[in-house]
Formats: C-alpha cells, structure tokens, sequence
C-alpha cells in the first residue's frame, strides 16, 4: 500500500477508505472508540470517560475498555502509518497521528503528498528558469546578429544608394570601385576581377570589401 495516499473517514459506514486499495470496517463500539479518541488528537483521555461515552453502561469496566482497544488496533492495523492508538498504563488512551499526516474535514491528508508537489512545482520553476535562460541567450544572439547587419549594413550600403561621401577608385579598369576613404591601390592586394562594382570601407582599421 502507497503510504502517501489520503484516507478518508466515512462516518455513515463506519469505514476508513484511501477509494482505492483500502476499505476498513470498524463495528459499532470500535467506531466509537475511534471518533471518541480522533476528536482530541494527541490528547490522553481517561478510561472511566472513555467507558462513559461508548457504552454509558455501569456494568462495564477497564476490562471491557482494555478488549475494546486491542481489538480496534487489531482492526486498524494496516493504517498504523496515519495513526495509532497509544496507552497511558492506568490513565488513558490517545490516538497520534503520524507527523506526515493532518485530520481535516474527515480526510487524513497526507502533508509528504504536499512535499512531492512542493518539490515538483520547484523542479517546474527551475526548468522554467532554464528556458528563460534560453529566450535571453537567443534575445542576445538576436541582437547580436542585428548589430551585426546594422554594421554590414552601414559600412556596406547597397551600390544604388551610395552617397557622394564614397570616393571612386581606380583599382581596375573595367570596375567601378567606391570607398569611404581615399586608398592606395597599391596597397589594396583583393582581386576586383570577380565582379564590376565594389564597395570598400575601413572596418576595426583594416580595409573590407563586398561585391556589388
């Protein structure tokens, strides 16, 4: 049996039920003695006001009660990780409920279920970081890639709307060559045979070029 799963208390049927695998049926005084001890969880209560609120019989005694309790447990047995009936020699009883558990409105709520989810909502969080994580790495590289044709952009304009701040050359014969500044050929070592316009520009000081 999957310990985290919640068990729920029907009262009309005297049963104890996770709606699934588990389905407890208690006899009429050991549901009394159930509800008796489940209203004051954690609480020690005494024999005689056990006796008086279960049987409200004079003829029954400790021994009645001490029958009753062993015979509950027997019954309860395969819910001892929710809860357990414990003795006080001599005084009382009170049932405990397990630390991972809480009563409310006639569930026993299992608080390790509520972990997991707490730690699954976490993990969700945490893969959501991570895909932010990647939006803002692809935003970067986006504008990166922007500035980068901004850049191309500027220092390589189309060849129809050059303006007369480019200076033509006269790097080859048969090519019309256009740059931002005025260059020595002889230093310019790029073949222009490829194509018959061109448009140079100074880029981090070195001279690129593109083929129009």
């Amino acid at each position: 049996m999957n310990n985290n799963i919640d068990v729920f208390v029907n009262r009309k049927e005297r049963l104890l039920t996770d709606n699934m695998s588990l389905n407890v049926y208690l006899t009429k005084y050991e549901f009394k003695l159930f509800i008796c001890l489940l209203e004051l969880p954690g609480v020690n209560q005494a024999n005689d006001d056990l006796i008086n609120r279960i049987w409200n019989d004079d003829k029954k005694d400790n021994s009645n009660l001490i029958q009753l309790i062993s015979k509950t447990r027997r019954h309860l047995k395969s819910l001892e990780h929710v809860f357990k009936i414990k003795s006080q020699r001599g005084e009382g009883y009170s049932l405990e409920i397990n630390r991972n558990y809480t009563f409310v409105d006639h569930w026993f709520k299992s608080s390790e279920m509520k972990s997991e989810k707490e730690v699954n909502t976490f993990i969700l969080d945490l893969n959501d970081r991570v895909s932010n994580k990647e939006i803002i790495l692809l935003l970067l590289v986006s504008i990166m890639i922007s500035i980068y044709v901004l850049n191309r952009t500027m220092f390589f304009p189309d060849f129809k709307t050059i303006s007369d701040d480019f200076v033509k050359l006269s790097c080859s014969g048969d090519s019309v060559i256009l740059s931002t500044t005025k260059l020595d050929c002889s230093t310019i070592k790029e073949n222009f045979s490829k194509s018959k316009s061109y448009v140079l520009s100074t880029f981090d000081e070195k001279v690129v070029y593109t083929e129009k």
